[in-house]
Formats: C-alpha cells, structure tokens, sequence
C-alpha cells in the first residue's frame, strides 16, 4: 500500500509514521505550511494527480489549527477522489472543518491520559467500549454533522473520533502513536484493514 503523509511539523510526525502498519518504504512524505508561513494562511500545494499516486492520504499532527496550517483542502480534495484519509489530531480537525464541522478552544490536555468510549463503526471494526488514550491539544471538534458522525469520546463528551458515513475518512484527536495510548496500533490496523 503506497502511503502518503502529510508532515505538519510535529515532533511525534516520525512516531507516528512508525505506527502505520505499511513498510516505510512505502510511505512517501510532503510537508505543510513551516511554521513561520502560519500567519498568513496558504493552503499546501497538492494536486488530485499527486493524490491519485497513492492509496492513502495520512494527515499528521502538528502546531496550530488546520486553517492556518493550509490542510482543509487537502481533505476535501482526497474526498473528491475517494481516497482513503487518516488524520491524527491536527489531521482529525482538518477533517472535521472539511465537512463542516466548528473547532473551539478547551481545556489544554498536552500529555494527558484519558478513557474513551469506542462505539462500533465501520472503519475502525473491532475497535468498540473503553479505551485509555493520549491526549496534546486544547482545540477539539464541535458540532460535527452528518455526513462525519462522532465514534469516540470523552466522558465530558468532547470527540475522539471521527469517521465519514461513506467515504473511507477518518481521524482520532488524541494519538494513537503513543505508548499510553495501548490499542493505538491496533486502532491504525482496524483503519487500515477496513480500507484494504
């Protein structure tokens, strides 16, 4: 499976890219706006031909939000090609914003345990009830609609997980990368699995 991921400058980007269930062979990376350009919002340069190269788009953590990051469209344009999308915090935002959802500010939860209620979904089978994930960030999704529908979420309600009623689109806020996070890699198979 050919892999490509977008690297918004983060320092858990390699992390990861380490936990996806492909060769790193595979996986071939672009990078999003430095952040020194998030001032001034630029959406990142990636055309649908680019796109069409692979069979799955990994959104990356990283600083900021995903309009000052440039990577909302990005989303849409995977979506329009059908193509699988992952998106990992920053990447999970993206993909709310993208399909209409808000981002607002909370409590900051930067290296943070919490536990998650998994309801049975479509792109993450197997992966249902109570788990103990890792939390960095203080933006979160907010009124998320059809056609995303909230899979995952805090006992306080805020969402975890994201997934598309049809298109093969998903995101977790929190980061399955990390060693608290003890089914992360197992949550990335399930996607994985369920696109293949």
């Amino acid at each position: 499976m050919r892999v490509l991921f977008l690297e918004n400058h983060d320092s858990f980007s390699w992390n990861v890219i380490d936990a996806l269930p492909v060769q790193r062979d595979d996986v071939s990376i672009i990078s999003g706006n430095p952040p020194q350009a998030m001032g001034h919002p630029i959406n990142v340069a990636v055309s649908s031909a680019t796109l069409q190269g692979f069979d799955c788009l990994v959104i990356g953590p990283g600083p900021t939000d995903p309009i000052r990051a440039g990577i909302v469209d990005i989303v849409r344009q995977a979506a329009e090609i059908r193509l699988p999308t992952f998106g990992v915090c920053l990447g999970h935002q993206a993909i709310g914003l993208a399909f209409g959802a808000r981002l607002i500010r909370t409590l900051p939860m930067h290296g943070k345990q919490s536990s998650v209620e998994f309801a049975p979904s479509r792109l993450f089978p197997g992966i249902s009830g109570c788990h103990t994930v890792m939390r960095y960030h203080s933006l979160s999704l907010d009124e998320v609609e059809s056609p995303l529908k909230v899979i995952a979420r805090t006992s306080e309600g805020i969402p975890m997980a994201i997934e598309h009623e049809s298109l093969p689109i998903a995101g977790v806020q929190f980061h399955p990368d990390s060693y608290a996070t003890e089914t992360g890699r197992a949550m990335i198979a399930a996607f994985f699995g369920a696109i293949a």
